[in-house]
């Protein structure tokens, strides 16, 4: 262990004290954070911190005690800011899935819209199937509530549904069905 007084003097520079650390400090930091990476950057940081304030550490017994526990704390500081970084990718990750149910809900509502529009251009026949289609009718239910044969029923529909695809292909407008 080294004392403030052999850290002070003249021999001592801060290329010896490097040297004397940094490989330490390192291990200590990749045992805590498991990142080769910012292992090497918590204890260049603890360095720089420790060296630029050397005079404040004057009456440490233990240097290496201090600088262990420098690179402790510097290492739960990057963890806990990358736990925080990690959670704010989550709730972008979470905001660009409410946008893309967002987005999905203003196509689709846009697309109900188009659908009505082209189903009023319907004959008046043709139109009413549709629209108990739409509500969920089958061809037996239509022809009931119609009055007319369940082959009338579906040739109307089918003859709607033509109309409807002209309706769109005429206006450039992509929806298929």
């Amino acid at each position: 262990m080294r004392s403030y007084n052999e850290f002070t003097s003249k021999h001592f520079d801060l290329e010896n004290f490097i040297r004397n650390h940094f490989a330490s400090l390192c291990a200590i930091a990749f045992k805590l954070t498991g990142d080769p990476e910012a292992a090497q950057d918590i204890s260049q940081e603890v360095i720089i911190k420790f060296w630029e304030n050397k005079k404040q550490h004057e009456n440490l017994e233990s240097i290496e005690n201090y600088l262990f526990i420098m690179v402790r704390n510097e290492s739960l500081n990057y963890l806990r800011g990358f736990a925080r970084e990690k959670n704010r990718y989550k709730k972008v990750g979470f905001i660009n899935e409410q946008e893309d149910s967002l987005w999905d809900a203003i196509i689709e509502q846009e697309t109900n819209l188009l659908l009505i529009k082209a189903i009023t251009t319907l004959p008046p026949q043709c139109k009413r199937i549709i629209d108990l289609s739409l509500a969920g009718n089958n061809t037996k239910e239509i022809a009931e509530e119609l009055g007319i044969a369940t082959n009338t029923v579906k040739v109307l529909k089918s003859r709607a549904i033509h109309k409807l695809r002209e309706y769109f292909s005429d206006n450039n407008i992509g929806i298929k069905f």
